[in-house]
Formats: structure tokens, sequence, C-alpha cells
């Protein structure tokens, strides 16, 4: 009923490369009154775009993007050792770019990491006096948490480690974590399990990610795992994302609130059917015979 499209803007080019990124965004916002579903968009950032911040800005004030996360996906470690990481040309062959320039572009990069904080701190900033969410991707300790709270960076992302989860919890800050993290039964980069996370507290939203589906599956093999009950397993996937993004009139069935619901077959546990804000967007089988009779 409501959906939060995340769309990268990135180094890696391609899909995730910024003329894409502007396509996406672009597109959305022709589409978006045509459809029932709430569609929000979630700017990903990747931080070594040093050229990039007045432009980054740019492309949020013209979409009114109100949610961006900020992530560091170059292979540091790997760069360092002066090793092609080995996905390199593939990567590069992909998106139309010389593999060869393409690893001087990431050795660039990583050369002018040290940069990086100060431009980060000003464009936090600035994204925080216009009110817009903030998050941190992949946070692999509490000093990462503790440097991005300084920012004023309020939601972890799927944090890589246990250590991580607890310093947002403790800090009461929103955590995030992928939804095919617990359909696969642990992180498929061998990051923290979402499973143990989840059986610890330290879970208010599932995303996603990149598996559409895995939402509710995540939800009922949290409860049929015992790990909690129905009611809290799909708060992580309503009540906690709505609680998070600050909309307020919706995330449960009360009155007043928006008239959306999801409509499972407690059998099967199929969705029969969507209601978005009183619209009906889905509908099947026998509930559909039922509106039509």
């Amino acid at each position: 009923t409501t959906a939060t499209l995340a769309q990268f803007y990135s180094w890696e080019g391609g899909m995730r490369g910024p003329d894409f990124a502007e396509k996406v965004f672009a597109a959305k916002a022709v589409i978006e009154d045509r459809v029932a579903t709430d569609l929000r968009t979630q700017l990903r950032f990747e931080i070594c775009l040093l050229d990039h911040y007045d432009a980054v800005q740019d492309v949020i004030n013209r979409y009114a993007i109100r949610y961006v996360v900020l992530n560091d996906h170059l292979p540091h470690d790997e760069i360092a050792s002066g090793k092609r990481p080995a996905r390199l040309t593939g990567q590069a062959l992909r998106i139309g770019k010389n593999p060869d320039r393409h690893w001087n572009d990431l050795q660039a990069m990583h050369a002018a990491m040290p940069a990086v904080p100060e431009a980060l701190d000003a464009l936090c900033a600035a994204l925080r006096k216009k009110g817009i969410t903030l998050g941190s991707h992949d946070d692999g300790s509490p000093e990462d948490r503790a440097t991005w709270r300084a920012r004023g960076v309020g939601i972890a992302e799927f944090p890589e480690t246990q250590a991580a989860a607890e310093a947002a919890h403790r800090a009461g800050e929103p955590v995030i974590l992928g939804a095919p993290n617990v359909v696969r039964g642990g992180s498929h980069k061998g990051n923290a399990s979402a499973i143990e996370l989840i059986s610890m507290g330290l879970c208010d939203a599932l995303a996603s990610d990149y598996h559409y589906p895995s939402l509710k599956r995540a939800a009922f093999l949290a409860v049929d795992g015992g790990l909690c009950s129905l009611a809290e397993a799909w708060a992580m996937i309503s009540a906690g994302p709505a609680a998070i993004l600050g909309l307020t009139d919706r995330g449960s069935l009360a009155a007043g609130q928006r008239a959306d619901l999801v409509i499972i077959d407690p059998r099967t546990r199929d969705i029969c059917g969507t209601i978005a804000g009183g619209q009906v967007t889905y509908m099947k089988g026998e509930l559909a015979a039922r509106f039509i009779g």
C-alpha cells in the first residue's frame, strides 16, 4: 500500500548510476498520480562521489526526495592492497566502461577518501535542515554508528554486526534489516543474521531489499520460528516502517488512519487483496468473487 523505492546514485554506473537515477525519479513523478499505491523514493548516495555532492542535492530538491541513505561500497581493502576486485571487469563491461579506466577511477576515489568526512558533515547538515530522513548503510561497529549519529544520521540500515545493531538500539535509533536475510537464513555476505537480531529484539523494520516477495515470507518465517507473534512480525513491515518514516496516518488498523489493508488467506498465506487509501489495488480468487457477486 506504501512503497519506498530505493534508487542508487553510485559510481557503479548502469542502473545504479546518476543518469539512471534521474530517469527513475522523473518516471516516478509522471506515473505516481495514476496509481493508488503511495510511491515514495529513497536515494542511496555513494559518499565517495565528491564531485557530485552539489548535484545530488539538486536531484533531492527537484524530486522532493525525503529519505536519503549514505553508502560506501568501494572495495577499500582490495584497492589498498592493489588487488583488482574479482567482479571489476564484468562490472565495467556491463556499464560500457573500459576496465582499466574503471580500476583507475576506483583507486582515485579511494585515495580521496580523507576529504569525504568534511564533505559529509556539510551534506548531512544541509539535508537535516530540510527535514530529510537520513540513514547509514552497513554499519560495522558501534564506532561507525556513533560517527553517523554525530552527523544526525539516525537510522541504521542493514548493520553488519550485532554490536552495531545493539549500539543503535541503545541510542533509540531504528534498525532496518533485510527480509531476504531472514528468508535465506542468513546474510548472503556473511554479516549478522537477521533472524538472530530479530530474536534479540533488535529489528524495528524489515526492507524487501532485492526481493519484494521476501517481506511477507519473512514475517511468517519469524512467526513459524517462534521469534515473535504474528502482530509483532507484521509490525516490522507495517507499523515499524511507517513510524520510522514519520507516516502517522498509516501502519495500523484504527479509526482515523488511511484505509490500507493487505488481505491474506489464512490457509495458503496467499495475498488475495490489497486496499490502499480506500482504493482496491489488487484482488483475486474467492475474495474477488465475493465483491463481484
